[in-house]
């Protein structure tokens, strides 16, 4: 009766018997301290194992038993050679293939020696022909039908891939011991050794030619590069001088002129247009000077022309800052007022866009024109000597009572409140009712000599329930709170009249089905 031990190798557990294991751990541990040094001593000494634990499945099948037994050890080790049949000592190793044991050869694909899948290779292997002939043969077959691309896929899927050096040894026919262990493995580290001084070898030439290339085309897109910046630097600085000459004479003419020139003080323009003028100029002077150095290979500037420039730089950044602060002071306060006007009553009302600017007798001066011939009137065409714009907001309510009024809110902003409310007060805005019909200006204008302070208006509307409201099309932008084109046929023109009522819940399209209709498409898209 001999005294049993379950031990585990690789995943499998055996029954092994006290002396046999005492004999295989002792082999374990020797060929542990053998390939200890090297530098893939785990996955050789796991490889070993796994070829073990098969080699001990095979033989309890094969014998119909349940224990390893001494004599099932002693003879798997032979098979596999011991490791002190390595000679250690010479310079080239002298490995030992012939062996008692050799595995028969198996189909594998070769994933060292692929193409694609390394299906050829593998079938070269098994029938000891060159991979490059079997390639061939299944290049040839591919013609005929396609046969060969089928097969090839199915060989894909059905091989094995050769992973382990165990694998690859049963793929070439070797004897799987430890001796070819060692050989592969050192055959694997000769050829990565010699495929690195290869690739370096054959790569030197050509990275140096490829460096040289690459050197030229950078040197040429440099150039190309510099070229463009020194075109468009030249167009900007160009646009720049031109941009202030106008500016500086429109201001000494005294004319107000567009929307920048208005947001800015009158005592504040020649300062901040200048340090303005010289922020922007200067780097792009600077950029111009660098990309004419890279391009020619010419230094163009001295270090005291260069230190020249960045005090000039710094002044005029200094002029632009000061400035600037000081128009940014004129928006720090808010102030608003409004006043309400009472509507005639009507139970419909026709809300439109009034594109007919009313003049005064200052106006009419300005404009040259003999007011007697225009009734006092002109179409506004965008050309007005006048600041306008449309900050204007339109709500429609329901009046709490029987009375229609029109609630014009004026706000503006200025350095303190005061400031403020005078800006405010400035705006001019016109709503003219005639009989059922209310007009309301485009624009609010704030005269010549007043400067842009973030003047904004709100109108609210307010009319009692069930009053019809014909809206014109024309206010849809400036209306809050509703969509006119939510109650207008499509491809409505400009001017067209959508009719709304007030309701309990407010202010609502009259047509229902048409409002369903354009907000369920409106919501598609």
């Amino acid at each position: 009766m001999n005294k049993t031990i379950i031990i585990n190798i690789n995943g499998i557990v055996f029954h092994i018997e006290e002396d046999a294991y005492e004999v295989l751990q002792s082999y374990m541990t020797e060929v542990k301290r053998h390939f200890a040094y090297s530098p893939d001593s785990d996955e050789i000494v796991t490889d070993i194992e796994n070829r073990l634990a098969e080699m001990f499945s095979e033989r309890l099948t094969k014998d119909n038993k349940q224990v390893i037994v001494l004599l099932d050890v002693q003879e798997v080790t032979a098979q596999m050679g011991n490791a002190s049949d390595f000679d250690v000592e010479e310079e080239e190793p002298v490995y030992n293939t012939q062996s008692t044991f050799k595995a028969g050869k198996k189909l594998f694909r070769d994933v060292d020696d692929r193409i694609i899948g390394g299906v050829c290779a593998g079938i070269g292997h098994y029938f000891d022909i060159e991979p490059r002939w079997i390639r061939l043969i299944t290049l040839i077959m591919f013609f005929f039908g396609g046969t060969g691309l089928m097969l090839y896929i199915i060989l894909w899927i059905v091989m094995p891939k050769a992973i382990t050096r165990t694998d690859k040894m049963a793929m070439k026919g070797e004897p799987i011991n430890l001796q070819n262990f060692k050989k592969n493995f050192d055959e694997e580290v000769e050829g990565l050794r010699h495929g690195i001084h290869r690739a370096h070898r054959e790569a030197g030439p050509a990275i140096d030619k490829i460096g040289s290339f690459l050197g030229n085309v950078g040197k040429i897109f440099i150039k190309i590069v510099g070229a463009f910046i020194i075109f468009i630097g030249a167009m900007v600085l160009l646009g720049l001088v031109i941009g202030l000459m106008a500016f500086l004479g429109v201001w000494q003419a005294g004319n107000m002129g567009p929307f920048a020139n208005n947001l800015i003080n009158p005592e504040y323009r020649s300062a901040l247009s200048f340090g303005v003028f010289v922020t922007v100029f200067i780097p792009i002077v600077a950029l111009l000077l660098f990309a004419i150095r890279v391009l020619f290979n010419r230094k163009v500037v001295t270090r005291s022309g260069a230190f020249a420039m960045l005090i000039i730089w710094l002044g005029g950044l200094g002029l632009a800052a000061y400035y600037g602060a000081k128009v940014g002071a004129d928006f720090t306060e808010d102030a608003s007022f409004s006043q309400v006007t009472n509507i005639k009553p009507s139970e419909v009302y026709y809300l439109k866009l009034n594109t007919e600017k009313y003049l005064s007798k200052q106006d009419s001066q300005s404009y040259k024109l003999d007011s007697s011939d225009f009734k006092g009137r002109i179409v506004i065409n965008g050309r007005d000597h006048d600041f306008n714009y449309d900050d204007i907001d339109l709500i429609i309510e329901k009046a709490g009572t029987d009375k229609p009024t029109l609630t014009q809110e004026f706000s503006a902003k200025g350095s303190d409140f005061e400031r403020a409310l005078t800006n405010a007060r400035n705006i001019k805005y016109q709503v003219k009712q005639t009989d059922s019909i209310i007009q309301f200006d485009k624009n609010m204008y704030i005269g010549k000599n007043v400067l842009y302070r973030d003047q904004r208006m709100k109108l609210v509307l307010r009319v009692p329930q069930n009053t019809r409201l014909m809206i014109e099309g024309n206010l849809n932008r400036y209306l809050r709170d509703h969509n006119l084109r939510d109650c207008q046929p499509q491809d409505s023109s400009d001017d067209f009249l959508s009719e709304w009522i007030m309701t309990d819940d407010g202010l609502k399209c009259k047509n229902d089905s048409l409002y369903k209709k354009n907000r369920h498409e409106d919501e598609n898209e």
